[in-house]
């Protein structure tokens, strides 16, 4: 009944990660039979009845799925729900709302406004430089200390953390500015070659003049703008959770502190100047 075989091919093209494939896909070949043998079109009150099967009753003899579980695969859904809209497949605003779950957020962090005010307060040009570069790619602290000025002449620069390994893009108007600041300071190795403990002091001098909240202020809340700049701007969640580096979508859910419906819009390119 669903459209999976082109789905499919969409999440191939997108180059999603196979785990996180098999993930969605197995959740909507569910949905589908659901539907088949309920005899259910794809609509609102047959998605509710699904989640009420997801939540209730026992995927095997002694077994039920977990709230977290279950919303994992409503996200799925929704995604799947968007691109059916975004490729005419589906009405307007057709989506499922995730359970109830208690959840652990990050911490409170800085919106578009203050991130223009850091980046205006900066004290030296390594610091803004620093603050854009995250504003810009989204990289955890200990990525972005790790960038060598001869990455500056790929389009692509692969980065790895945690043992994997990832690609990130840095745009243009931001490459040309740090090529400008390599030669001038004769950097050869690391650009933001300083310890980490000196980026996150400097942070605070500068909150402290841009009269911000200094306890909103330290690197992973850059990237935590960035996250929410890009879905702002349309970006789309898979797409997202490619960019971050995260292994599960549910992560990168919590992690932008947004509905499934805002997670699931077209993805297209920012710039945070």
């Amino acid at each position: 009944m669903l459209a999976l075989k082109d789905y499919e091919l969409y999440l191939l093209e997108n180059e999603i990660r196979p785990n996180t494939k098999k993930n969605y896909m197995n959740t909507l070949r569910q949905l589908d039979i659901f539907l088949e043998k309920k005899g259910f079109c794809l609509d609102k009150e047959a998605l509710i009845y699904f989640k009420d099967h997801l939540k209730n009753d026992e995927y095997i003899p002694g077994k039920k799925y977990k709230l977290k579980t279950i919303n994992q695969k409503i996200v799925a859904i929704n995604i799947f729900l968007n691109w059916l809209e975004r490729t005419n497949q589906a009405s307007s605003g057709l989506t499922l709302k995730l359970l109830k779950v208690q959840t652990k957020e990050h911490r409170e962090s800085i919106n578009e406004a203050e991130y223009k005010r850091l980046i205006k307060h900066a004290n030296t040009e390594e610091m803004r430089l620093f603050i854009l570069f995250i504003g810009n790619t989204g990289v955890r602290i200990t990525e972005a200390c790790s960038i060598r000025s001869d990455d500056l002449n790929s389009k692509l620069i692969m980065i790895d953390n945690k043992g994997k390994q990832r690609a990130i893009a840095i745009p243009q108007f931001l490459k040309k500015q740090l090529k400008k600041y390599v030669a001038e300071q004769g950097i050869q190795d690391e650009i933001f070659f300083k310890d980490q403990a000196t980026y996150r002091t400097n942070l605070k001098t500068i909150a402290g003049k841009a009269k911000i909240n200094k306890e909103k202020v330290y690197p992973h809340s850059i990237r935590h703008y960035f996250a929410k700049s890009f879905l702002d701007n349309g970006g789309d969640s898979t797409v997202l959770q490619q960019l971050l580096g995260h292994e599960n979508i549910g992560t990168t859910t919590i992690y932008t502190k947004l509905n499934t419906n805002e997670l699931g819009q077209q993805f297209s390119k920012i710039k945070n100047d």
